[in-house]
């Protein structure tokens, strides 16, 4: 008999197991790099779409911290937190870009397909963004 009561505890253990592994797998994250192929969020370190720049898409981003500006030109290697002086939406849904971390504080919002030459409320201030996403408390580029 405790033979067999091993066996069903590890018939009803191991999928309890397994739904707890999915349960905390992370969420998606954003996908970044030195360029895109449309529908996505630029950052450029310097005004004017200038400098070096970084690529976003796919999700959302709460903390820009573990992310650096990837292409050639002034600021590649620098941390893109608090250093974007400008960006460019390349994409059929609006973007906000937040002075906080976790989408807090004040923010931009860019129109599908805008640029914004300098960034306004987050200028050098930008610690978040949220794709597909406006706010009409936002400073507005469109």
């Amino acid at each position: 008999m405790g033979f067999l009561r091993k066996i069903v505890t590890a018939a009803v253990s191991l999928p309890l197991a397994a739904t707890a592994v999915i349960a905390m797998a992370p969420q998606a994250s954003a996908a970044s790099g030195p360029a895109c192929g449309g529908n996505c969020l630029v950052f450029t370190y310097n005004s004017n779409i200038a400098g070096s720049r970084t690529y976003f898409w796919g999700s959302d981003v709460p903390d820009l911290a573990s992310y650096t500006f990837l292409t050639s030109g002034a600021g590649q290697g620098q941390a893109l937190k608090n250093n974007a002086a400008a960006a460019l939406n390349d994409s059929p849904d609006p973007s906000t870009i937040f002075f906080n971390s976790n989408y807090g504080g004040s923010c931009d919002t860019l129109g599908w397909y805008t640029i914004a030459d300098q960034l306004h409320n987050t200028y050098n201030n930008n610690a978040s963004f949220r794709l597909g996403y406006s706010n009409s408390k936002c400073y507005q580029f469109n």
